[in-house]
């Protein structure tokens, strides 16, 4: 037979019920503690979805292609002469949502007011509204239409600001042309403005027809970039997917957002470890007054226990009793710390944290973050916590166990 006998049961349950002050205490530090841990996970999910979010869906896309060498050297040299091939196979590909070409050069902006350095980026509307949040984040004006004047052009509400400028101004943009090797200046008009909440793109960033700036750079059909949208957000974030290799070749490379972005990749896995060291402080925390309460009643019946040991029950016996009382506290407390974190986490969801226009690693976390329920919440976290209770009780169940008989039952309360 195991070492939990049913008397053990019925003994345990009545002696927690003896002082329910210090067992609401001890129950409620372990409930506490499981419920922090939910929440606190639910929130960190929450956040690491809401940064790769604004990381990724927000602009650049969970995967990019590139010429082999231009993101090392930024040169617009450094372009995919012909992309076709590239964005039927990613069409065709089952795994991928939706893809856009985009042509990248740094240039400079001129208004009547003022000049600025920016970043020209030539899109093709459609496309990119279906991977960016582009169309999205407008906030005057109109965006731009691949059947619309070659001349449009869109800016951040910031940027206008700065050029003082504003809808239907006309604006001077020069970029570098390959084939002259010298500036090529072009006449603009501003047809939109947009506000993506980040200083990058709101303030360094216009964007223009990708057959105009095709034609300013002297690349012909070219581009500098493609970038896409997995149909399963996660698929990116796998550095070894096979689709990478699928989609690169001798002169152009495919690769996810976590190559693309390591500094985020590297900061959002330091959250995970974070994650743990908090799990393991609150699990030391809730070990600690688990050890103290049943301490506490174990000092409080330490007659009780003589008696028990001077008529013959078994030490064993005695060391099951105290394990039998943590097991049911622990599972009382825990389910009610399990209530507690849903309430917690679905409320945080609803409501969710506005941290504004914080930047994490060069990203503007745009969104509200939101906590995430996820299934091990509910189901590693509990058995874990109860695990963890149970082993805070071994030291105080060994002590009662070996009590000798003769002292305890001098021990006057």
């Amino acid at each position: 037979m195991g070492i939990f006998q049913p008397q053990h049961w019925q003994l345990a349950l009545r002696n927690l019920q003896r002082n329910r002050r210090r067992t609401l205490l001890t129950g409620l530090i372990i409930a506490l503690s499981t419920a922090a841990l939910i929440l606190t996970d639910a929130f960190v999910v929450g956040f690491t979805d809401a940064t790769v979010r604004s990381a990724t869906r927000m602009f650049p896309g969970d995967a990019q292609i590139h010429h082999v060498d231009y993101l090392a050297e930024r040169d617009e040299t450094f372009y995919v002469p012909n992309p076709e091939p590239l964005l039927t196979s990613l069409a065709r590909e089952p795994s991928v949502a939706n893809a856009t070409p985009r042509a990248l050069a740094f240039g400079m902006i001129s208004s009547a007011a003022d000049n600025r350095a920016v970043q020209v980026i030539g899109i093709a509307p459609d496309a990119e509204a279906r991977v960016s949040r582009l169309a999205d984040v407008m906030v005057d004006g109109k965006y731009l239409a691949d059947s619309g004047p070659v001349g449009q052009l869109l800016m951040g509400r910031r940027l206008a600001e700065l050029l003082e400028v504003d809808l239907g101004d006309r604006l001077v943009v020069s970029v570098h042309n390959q084939e002259y090797n010298s500036a090529d200046q072009q006449l603009f008009r501003v047809s939109g403005l947009f506000h993506f909440n980040a200083k990058g793109f709101d303030e360094e960033a216009i964007f223009i027809l990708l057959p105009r700036l095709q034609s300013m750079l002297a690349i012909g059909d070219g581009v500098h970039e493609i970038a896409f949208n997995m149909q399963n957000a996660s698929l990116a974030s796998d550095p070894y997917l096979p689709l990478w290799q699928q989609l690169s070749g001798p002169d152009v490379r495919a690769e996810g957002w976590t190559t693309l972005m390591p500094q985020l990749a590297s900061m959002l896995a330091l959250t995970g470890s974070s994650m743990a060291v908090i799990g393991v402080i609150l699990f030391i925390l809730a070990g600690l007054g688990v050890t103290n309460g049943i301490f506490m009643s174990i000092y409080e019946r330490t007659w009780e226990i003589g008696v028990l040991l001077a008529v013959g029950t078994r030490r064993r016996g005695v060391f099951a009793l105290i394990m039998a009382e943590t097991l049911l506290l622990a599972l009382g407390a825990v389910l009610v710390g399990m209530l507690m974190g849903l309430g917690g986490t679905l409320w945080l969801g609803a409501v969710g944290i506005d941290y504004g226009s914080m930047e994490i690693s060069g990203v503007a976390v745009a969104e509200v973050i939101r906590a995430e329920v996820q299934a091990t919440q509910y189901t590693v976290f509990p058995v874990a916590v109860v695990a963890l209770t149970l082993v805070a009780a071994l030291y105080p169940a060994l002590y009662a166990a070996r009590i000798l008989p003769a002292k305890a039952l001098h021990k006057s309360l």
